[in-house]
């Protein structure tokens, strides 16, 4: 090894040790103020935490400040920070029994613990997956959710927090690390057949649960759960409904095409570049969706014809700028490494979703950046005036994730969860569980 990289190396383990220790598991959940307010603790990056308040979507960051105590700062995107700050005391199983919430000029607010929780282990297709199981306080048997994941690999048992308003509302919810992240087994990856089945099998170990009205588990997903949802309630009969919540319809190649077409549209520019423009998403696109096995012959024509268009500022960043700025051997010789594993980039829902009897609430983000949804709005409601068990719930002014947002210099700044949205995904639920 040269030196520069042992040097590099060392640097590296020395600011891993330095970095800021993560919070414990055991702070992360429901609580409920005195006020009646309902939050949600749950991991955030770089050793910290955020809140969310269930009646009201708002939101925030909390810094580490003494054992156990966090102190809000930066929220979402650059926001002011909020001055707040939340002390948690543990219980004898050294998970945070009570907490206390104390904003700017008022005094401390107690809360308690909403549900109580286990931790279980289920197979699927030879992987051992990690998951997390959040009880109501009531009296069994509940409804219960199996949440499916977005396609990062954060653990699920730490970072879906939607779990958190579920069991404050009577309804049983379990988490699970994907396959090949946090404590879960298996190889990761992005195989919408393969991550169906782990959430098929995480229904099945909820079959064993005594408090678990069996009648009555259905899924939620987020994102590319979206395709993944609705797949596995194709595979089981257990699964009585799903929710969706920010996704889409159209398959990935399509998703990536529409994001870097919005890109050009936001950037105001003319008809006719985007037309131009929309000939050289298309090659590379193709040639991604081919893992670079077919397709350079159009994207080569292509990338003479444009590269030097001045639209392809607004596309920095995106594959076709990596593709256009480096040679065919280094793209060869990389770029097929880099592919999200496993992945379909032609799965599309729609003949799933055309034929499912499985009751579904969809709810979309108008203003999706991440999953732009014209497409798929206008096939749900289509589907939804055909008859189909589909119910499409749109959110104005909302972005990927169910955030609102302001415009400011041109960019989009997160102010909060859209009104009214953890409030629907709930009643979705309790509608379709009855």
């Amino acid at each position: 090894m040269p030196m520069y990289q042992r040097i590099l190396l060392i640097v590296c383990l020395l600011l891993a040790a330095c970095a800021t220790p993560e919070p414990p598991r055991g702070l992360l959940g429901a609580y409920r103020l005195e006020s009646g307010e309902t939050v949600s603790v749950s991991r955030s990056a770089k050793g910290t935490l955020r809140y969310r308040i269930y009646e009201t979507g708002d939101s925030g960051r909390l810094y580490p400040d003494g054992d156990n105590t966090y102190v809000s700062g930066e929220g979402f995107s650059n926001r002011e920070p909020v001055q707040l700050t939340v002390q948690f005391q543990a219980g004898e199983d050294e998970t945070a029994q009570t907490l206390q919430w104390e904003a700017r000029n008022s005094d401390p607010i107690p809360a308690m613990r909403i549900g109580h929780e286990r931790l279980l282990q289920f197979d699927s297709n030879g992987a051992q997956l990690f998951a997390r199981l959040q009880l109501p306080d009531g009296a069994p048997p509940y409804p219960a959710v199996v949440l499916v994941h977005g396609s990062g690999d954060s653990p699920g048992t730490e970072w879906l927090y939607n779990s958190d308003f579920f069991v404050a509302n009577g309804i049983a919810a379990l988490t699970y690390d994907k396959r090949g992240s946090g404590r879960s087994g298996g190889e990761f990856t992005f195989d919408f057949h393969q991550l169906a089945r782990d959430a098929v099998a995480a229904v099945e170990r909820l079959l064993e649960e005594p408090e678990i009205d069996t009648q009555r588990i259905g899924l939620s997903g987020y994102s590319q759960g979206a395709w993944v949802a609705p797949l596995a309630s194709s595979m089981s009969d257990s699964i009585a409904f799903v929710v969706v919540n920010y996704g889409m319809i159209e398959s990935p190649a399509e998703e990536a095409r529409l994001e870097m077409r919005q890109l050009l549209i936001d950037a105001d520019v003319t008809d006719a570049d985007l037309a131009d423009a929309e000939q050289l998403i298309a090659a590379a696109v193709d040639l991604v969706a081919n893992e670079f096995s077919s397709g350079w012959e159009e994207f080569d024509t292509m990338k003479k014809k444009y590269s030097d268009s001045k639209w392809l500022d607004y596309l920095q960043g995106t594959p076709v700028d990596q593709l256009v700025s480096y040679p065919k051997f280094l793209v060869r010789l990389l770029a097929r490494r880099r592919l999200p594993k496993g992945l379909a980039w032609d799965y599309d829902s729609t003949k799933l979703l055309a034929t499912s009897n499985t009751p579904m609430v969809w709810l979309l983000a108008q203003e999706d950046r991440s999953a732009p949804n014209e497409q798929t709005i206008a096939k749900l409601r289509a589907m939804e005036d055909g008859g189909r068990p589909i119910e499409l719930i749109v959110f104005e002014n909302a972005d990927h994730g169910m955030v609102t947002f302001d415009e400011l210099n041109g960019e989009r700044v997160v102010t909060r969860y859209a009104a009214g949205y953890f409030q629907a995904e709930i009643a979705a639920v309790l509608k379709l569980a009855q």
